[in-house]
């Protein structure tokens, strides 16, 4: 039986604007998308009847309520295949917590199942399906930098940092409902005149000194959840030359001048037991 495996990177957001909400019920939003290197692991065969999807974790979403097997039913639909797959998931990136892994589990499906077919699809074919799925997935389907604007499907490809950035990834053992946060947002006029101005990112960015980076989730998310504004500010007192909430939170990130000085806050954050610490880089090419 033959099969394949893929990697699923996880993202984080190097800015977050809100620009408004729109007539739809989305909010239009600006944010610079930059995929890491934090993975799921997804394997797809051949076999059985249907869609069997097989998770490592308990507590994760199952049958059509998990977006791999939403994506796999999709991509079968579009070629006119009645599914006999089965697909494991090995969840490493958190749930719930900002870094897009839902969304990236549904993009490698879609992706190896068009490998796995000989690649029937464009790529334009295949991102106009993933947006069906959610405003995340296309991106990472495109680019391993992106800006993203409109509800987050308009993309355009930025150049990666080089040489890549070593981020401290901090998660606290929470879940933070990305609807609510958004519920809870209220927009000040100044937020229309903002924009997020560095679009090319490297340590040297940083040299001038610690910057935070705009997401203007945060107000809402730390208002809510106190311990993420005291991670953050660990972050910068650890060393950290940037850093802010990924999208929604709950996860907080850091950015740091090398692996080493990476390394050693993330030790420190360790000792805590209510912490997830994850140590990556910046990737600058999709995983194949």
């Amino acid at each position: 039986m033959r099969g394949l495996t893929l990697l699923a990177p996880a993202k984080i957001n190097l800015g977050l604007l809100v620009r408004g909400r729109r007539p739809d019920g989305y909010h239009e939003i600006e944010t610079v998308l930059q995929m890491v290197s934090l993975y799921d692991e997804i394997s797809i065969a051949e076999g059985g009847e249907g869609i069997d999807l097989t998770l490592d974790a308990p507590g994760l979403p199952e049958g059509e309520e998990n977006l791999v097997v939403r994506a796999a039913r999709l991509f079968c639909r579009e070629l006119g295949k009645e599914p006999q797959l089965r697909i494991a998931l090995k969840k490493k990136i958190p749930v719930g917590a900002g870094l897009g892994g839902g969304s990236s589990d549904a993009a490698a499906t879609l992706a190896g199942l068009n490998r796995f077919w000989g690649n029937p699809l464009s790529r334009e074919r295949l991102m106009a399906l993933a947006v069906q799925l959610g405003m995340d997935v296309p991106f990472f389907l495109f680019s391993a930098t992106a800006l993203a604007t409109g509800r987050g499907e308009i993309l355009k490809a930025l150049p990666s940092p080089a040489p890549p950035l070593w981020v401290l990834l901090v998660h606290p053992v929470r879940k933070i409902s990305t609807r609510e946060v958004y519920e809870g947002l209220k927009l000040g006029l100044t937020t229309k005149h903002k924009h997020i101005s560095i679009r090319r990112f490297s340590v040297t960015t940083f040299k001038k000194g610690p910057s935070e980076l705009p997401n203007d989730l945060e107000r809402v998310t730390f208002k809510a959840y106190p311990l993420l504004r005291e991670i953050k500010e660990s972050l910068f007192e650890l060393g950290a030359l940037g850093g802010a909430m990924s999208g929604s939170g709950s996860t907080l990130f850091g950015i740091f001048p090398d692996r080493e000085a990476a390394g050693a806050a993330g030790r420190a954050l360790e000792q805590r037991k209510d912490l997830t610490v994850n140590l990556v880089h910046t990737l600058d090419t999709i995983p194949a």
